[in-house]
């Protein structure tokens, strides 16, 4: 599975670099695909395709656990100019410092599929961008939540 992973990574900076001519966004998103905010890299790999990986670390309770969440996304871009409508999908791998409950229910670690889609402004030649989306995270046993997000950020 690990060599899967490099080889997909080692594809997509490849492909990248041939088709986006190196355009970068570094962005943070409140709410969204980590739930509560996230801060994310996105790398265009075509005009329409794009790359994110994300961070969030949130603590819950007293006893000093905490949420790790790393959203993996890809986003299919529709429309012209600056202004797109993205559709969104991926996982994001979350994890807890150590079992707990939390509302009733007995949380660990796992992986849950994200969907998504929204408006995003976002200018390919570099510059500010924004995104404002909603996503349906499947949380396995748990359920699932819909979430909503605002992102501002810089495309380089």
């Amino acid at each position: 599975m690990l060599k899967k992973l490099i080889l997909i990574g080692i594809a997509t900076l490849t492909l990248s670099n041939v088709f986006a001519q190196d355009k970068n966004t570094i962005y943070l998103e409140g709410g969204g695909a980590a739930i509560l905010y996230s801060f994310n890299y996105e790398r265009n790999i075509t005009d329409k395709i794009t790359a994110r990986i994300g961070y969030s670390a949130v603590p819950i309770g007293d006893d000093g656990v905490s949420v790790n969440s790393i959203p993996i996304m890809a986003n299919y871009l529709l429309g012209g100019g600056n202004h797109k409508l993205a559709l969104s999908g991926g996982v994001s791998m979350i994890s807890l410092d150590a079992d707990t409950e939390f509302g009733g229910v007995t949380l660990g670690s796992t992986t849950a599929t994200v969907f998504g889609g929204g408006y995003r402004y976002h200018r390919m030649t570099g510059g500010f961008f924004f995104n404002l989306s909603t996503y349906m995270i499947n949380l396995g046993d748990i359920g699932s939540i819909a979430t909503a997000g605002m992102g501002l950020g810089w495309t380089f």
